[in-house]
């Protein structure tokens, strides 16, 4: 029962964050269709239209990894996965797992300390706080945590191997 409501609540935490993707890449084309626009046609670039770019494309990066470990969509090598009984491939999963999480950790905590050491600090060109383009390493992270947790209880729920093998490239993703 629990574990129903945990799936729904990460469900919709992952259609939010495919909204907020398609968000900013509409965004994102929108602001280098204007720039080259004004650059080449009006003669007037917009100053501000790289910088804000380069940290929506950050942005989508990050948070686009954490839909992509949600959907478990990373890539992987599943040779050695192949070669093990079904108990060497659940460790060899659990230890997978235990492993991502330990790296996400890393980069949710060192990601909050840049963030609180950039936060005063100014961008450039749009004089914006740079503890917002910092932000998405502890926010990606997070979602990231909670997809990988869902993931975990998952597998632990259904006693089986998980998906954690490369997809068969002939069978279409949902």
């Amino acid at each position: 029962m629990l574990l129903r409501i945990l799936t729904k609540i990460d469900d919709l935490l992952a259609k939010g964050e495919a909204w907020v993707l398609i968000t900013l890449l509409a965004v994102m084309t929108a602001i280098v269709f204007l720039q080259v626009v004004y650059r080449y046609v009006l003669a007037e670039p917009l100053y501000w239209s790289e910088e804000l770019a380069r940290y929506l494309f950050v942005w989508l990066s990050i948070l686009g990894a954490a839909l992509g470990l949600r959907k478990r969509g990373h890539f992987g090598l599943d040779f050695f996965h192949r070669m093990l009984p079904q108990k060497g491939r659940r460790l060899l999963h659990l230890l997978i797992h235990l492993l991502m999480g330990s790296v996400i950790l890393v980069v949710l905590i060192q990601g909050v300390t840049l963030v609180q050491a950039t936060v005063l600090q100014k961008s450039p060109a749009m004089g914006i706080s740079m503890g917002w383009a910092y932000a998405c390493l502890p926010v990606g992270a997070a979602l990231m945590t909670v997809h990988l947790l869902m993931i975990f209880l998952g597998d632990a729920a259904k006693g089986h191997q998980s998906k954690c093998q490369m997809p068969n490239p002939n069978v279409q993703m949902k």
